[in-house]
């Protein structure tokens, strides 16, 4: 009964346990933690990171429902010449990293280059995980 979304979030986080992996050639490559409120009228809510490490990345909610409509940063990259759709297929490389992965992946550059300023990163980026959970609960309530 006391089991929550931060719960499951610091679980999914734990490396001592070997949920979370970063080493030995294997990489935790997302985690998802989802709110299924019992009242079928209110919305389901879902944190997802999108990105590797829990322990260094962040969940974001997203929520489902009709009519919505999805802001560029969680769409999926489009090119204007696609090798994959182009005949013969697959004939350049294109660099298909989304947005929010490239962008993950400077901030752990940071973190692993400069721990201060890194330490601080992950503090703001934490203090906006926990406005997705507020904004959460608001609208649960």
């Amino acid at each position: 009964g006391h089991i929550t979304a931060e719960t499951f979030m610091s679980i999914l986080r734990d490396k001592d346990s070997g949920i979370c992996v970063d080493s030995e050639g294997f990489r935790t490559a997302g985690s998802m933690v989802s709110v299924l409120p019992r009242d079928p009228a209110l919305p389901c809510v879902h944190f997802f990171t999108a990105t590797p490490d829990p322990s260094r990345s962040i969940f974001k909610p997203f929520v489902f429902v009709a009519g919505i409509k999805p802001v560029p940063q969680v769409r999926s990259p489009t090119f204007l010449h696609d090798p994959a759709k182009q005949i013969p297929r697959f004939q350049s490389p294109v660099d298909r990293r989304h947005e929010l992965y490239r962008r993950h992946q400077a901030a752990l550059e940071l973190m692993e280059q400069d721990q201060e300023r890194g330490q601080k990163l992950l503090e703001t980026l934490q203090d906006l995980e926990q406005q997705g959970l507020e904004g959460m609960k608001a609208l649960l309530e």
